[in-house]
């Protein structure tokens, strides 16, 4: 008879581990109360909204792995992950693999971070975006640590499967390689240090106009524009600690992007937050990433957390966009499996087209997820 593991997932898989089988998902329902600070009251974002709805599978054959998932939210199916893999050892203490498919793109801390593990309902504006795309076509080969102390991972690939580009925007081919390690490691107790590079090839045209306070936000002054992309580069450079019930986290960015006519259009964001769990739980962290987390009591887990981040672009010149934005955020997990998040956001600096704004936009947001 086959294996059934039901701890928060159900996964079928055969008794020497040859095989297995897991059905995937999570729903992310939010209630968002955003206030534009702008004398159109249509700026607002007043509502509910299905931000995420998601069904899929994962398993393994041998070496060989796969994985399908799509999103249901907005009544359109959008795919995000769709691919196989395949993974051995170097030596005892190293592993390689490789994907074939669509993946992420191997590049950012936080736009890599599952939505699932988020300590925020929204990830920094600069991360999931046209300057720090998320997930693209192509190969990904990774090499590693058994144990993850340092890993290594590059990947050539080009555009999406289903040419949504509502969420970010990949233009030509993508090549991205993204290293972290562990300087640090003792119990609970851990320093993570990462970098990536990434380079985009030409295509139909780049925009950068990030959301502010909400995920439809209709006020959105800070932008580069529609541009023809002749090419862009970008690098980051992070670091994640976690102290025991404390974590904090930090990511810097910077991208550049030359039109096939006039001007590089150059922009850099940094993003620092912090969190802490009342109840004594750790975030966990699970292969360069954070994971889910287990509440040490059946009443559940309580975390509060704080984030500043900044985004500039074209800095310096008569035509510099800016934002300053700070996020206090307060999460509770009734099991491993869900959570219920309330997160504040406030614009405290807004600068656009190189002329200080007055309108400090706001947001009140709240979700309810859950996932398996």
């Amino acid at each position: 008879m086959p294996k059934i593991t039901t701890d928060g997932k159900l996964k079928i898989e055969d008794q020497d581990g040859n095989w297995s089988f897991q059905p995937i998902g999570r729903v992310m329902w939010d209630a968002v109360n955003a206030d534009a600070d702008t004398d159109d009251s249509d700026d607002d974002v007043k509502g509910t909204e299905l931000r995420r709805a998601r069904l899929g599978f994962a398993g393994s054959i041998y070496d060989w792995s796969y994985k399908f998932e799509a999103d249901f939210a907005g009544g359109d199916a959008s795919i995000k992950d769709a691919y196989i893999g395949y993974g051995n050892k170097l030596s005892d203490n190293t592993k390689w693999g490789v994907k074939l498919g669509q993946s992420h793109i191997p590049f950012g801390l936080n736009t890599k971070i599952s939505s699932k593990y988020m300590t925020f309902m929204d990830r920094p504006m600069f991360a999931d975006s046209s300057v720090s795309p998320a997930r693209a076509s192509g190969a990904v080969v990774s090499i590693n640590d058994s144990d993850y102390k340092w890993a290594l991972s590059a990947g050539l690939q080009n555009g999406g499967f289903d040419g949504d580009n509502d969420t970010y925007e990949i233009n030509g081919s993508t090549f991205a390689v993204r290293g972290s390690f562990l300087p640090y490691n003792e119990g609970k107790n851990l320093v993570q240090i990462g970098a990536g590079y990434l380079t985009q090839g030409g295509g139909d045209s780049f925009k950068f106009q990030p959301d502010l306070v909400s995920h439809d936000d209709s006020f959105k002054p800070v932008s580069t524009g529609t541009i023809a992309l002749d090419q862009a580069d970008a690098f980051s450079v992070d670091a994640m600690g976690v102290f025991g019930s404390f974590h904090a986290m930090a990511e810097y960015l910077d991208h550049t992007a030359e039109p096939e006519a006039g001007s590089d259009i150059d922009t850099t964001g940094y993003a620092v937050e912090a969190g802490y769990f009342l109840t004594g739980e750790s975030l966990k962290w699970k292969k360069g990433y954070t994971s889910g987390i287990s509440p040490k009591s059946k009443y559940g887990a309580w975390q509060v957390a704080a984030r500043f981040e900044s985004v500039e672009v074209d800095p310096g010149t008569s035509m510099e966009d800016e934002y300053d934005q700070f996020t206090l955020g307060v999460n509770y997990y009734p099991t491993k499996n869900t959570r219920l998040m309330l997160n504040y956001s406030k614009v405290t600096d807004l600068t656009v087209d190189g002329t200080g704004a007055d309108e400090e936009p706001s947001a009140l947001k709240f979700r309810a997820q859950a996932y398996w």
